[in-house]
């Protein structure tokens, strides 16, 4: 009998330490089936893991889950292009760990955000809360709210946010402003900033800096989503992938975006650079994503035997025909295009916040980056 505990205290001890160390380092896990969207994204979070584990606490970027009082990024209308998106997710995120909150997304324009991505690291999932909660609502996104959106920088630059915002269940922010430098660096918060960042520098803990690991924590893309990106990864496997975003605006394509006169050029000049300076790399992949679907017949035609798109309807997901039946779908395309974008060995861009985020998603940020200077219609190093 006494062998018998013993055996079992052994067993009951080795399951909790196993499951201990899963908690504990989440990114050990082994990826399986490589060159997949999905093995590289585990080795991108095992990097990541590795690189910032003895500086920050990154257990507590998990949040308080279990927090009575949310912190939720919402958006139901006009949010802005993916890029914009990202902007305000991350503020709202990180306001939500200063404030220990439970952070939560609620996305259903143009449709659910469970179609596109899935929690990953931190449970973002919106769970709607009861009616007999109190709320705040701070929206930011309008060009022309100038005032509201001078009170609310104000507000998460210089106040105690856990006591200011103490009477409130519930906050919901629309934005697509960065108020990541803001929120840091405010004195009232600057014990729970080093509770997450340790004595890293303000200098280190910007967005653009911060980005890579904070997506890779909140993200993980849909099953659609992977679909299509393995497709272009696997014909890329060995090959030297070259990537191409050109955002041109309003066209017929995309017809209610802004018009960017200045981009009617971009096209030529990223074929012609292709041409003059990259193609000595016999074993190159152009993949081409655009707002326009005169440019990506252009790409593909001039490299016919070299070129890849992502098929699906192109889609801004902002400024959309509304009576379209294909919006999901142009909406799967898009985060297709973003996740491709990050697997490139080089990178010719448009000036576009979608690129600029995807590129920071690269193992190598700045290598063989190039972005079309509108000024000049040239392409110059990034």
């Amino acid at each position: 009998m006494r062998r018998y505990k013993i055996l079992i205290f052994i067993v009951n001890l080795s399951c909790i330490l196993i499951i201990s160390s899963w908690y504990v380092k989440p990114f050990k896990r082994i990826p399986t089936k490589p060159q997949t969207l999905l093995y590289r994204n585990e080795l991108r979070l095992i990097r990541l893991y590795n690189k910032y584990n003895s500086s920050f606490n990154l257990t507590a970027f998990k949040g308080n889950h279990l927090a009575e009082k949310t912190m939720i990024y919402s958006c139901q209308s006009f949010c802005g292009g993916w890029g914009d998106r990202l902007r305000g997710i991350m503020s709202v995120y990180i306001l939500a760990l200063l404030t220990n909150r439970r952070f939560m997304i609620d996305m259903n324009y143009p449709c659910s955000i469970s179609k596109v991505l899935e929690p990953n690291f931190v449970n973002w999932t919106y769970i709607k809360p009861k009616n007999n909660r109190t709320r705040l609502t701070i929206n930011t996104m309008r060009s022309w709210q100038k005032a509201i959106q001078s009170e609310a920088a104000n507000t998460i630059k210089s106040k105690d946010l856990i006591k200011f915002w103490s009477s409130y269940d519930d906050i919901y922010i629309s934005t697509n402003g960065d108020y990541m430098i803001l929120a840091l660096r405010n004195g009232h918060m600057i014990n729970r900033t080093r509770h997450l960042f340790g004595r890293t520098p303000s200098s280190q803990t910007t967005m653009q800096i911060l980005f890579p690991l904070l997506y890779e924590f909140l993200f993980k893309p849909s099953i659609q989503v992977r679909k299509r990106v393995d497709t272009i990864l696997s014909a890329s496997l060995n090959r030297h992938l070259i990537c191409l975003h050109i955002r041109i605006g309003k066209n017929p394509t995309n017809p209610f975006d802004h018009a960017f006169t200045a981009r009617v050029n971009t096209t030529q000049a990223m074929l012609t650079f292709i041409d003059n300076y990259l193609l000595n790399k016999s074993s190159s992949l152009v993949f081409i994503t655009s707002d326009s679907g005169q440019a990506v017949s252009d790409v593909l035609h001039h490299y016919p035997n070299s070129s890849m798109t992502i098929v699906g309807p192109i889609l801004h997901i902002d400024r959309f025909d509304r009576r379209s039946s294909t919006v999901c779908d142009g909406f799967v395309k898009v985060l297709a295009d973003f996740y491709m974008l990050g697997e490139c060995q080089t990178s010719l861009l448009s000036n576009s916040g979608f690129s600029t985020w995807a590129n920071r998603r690269r193992e190598k940020i700045n290598e063989e980056l190039y972005v079309y200077n509108e000024k000049s219609r040239q392409m110059r190093r990034g």
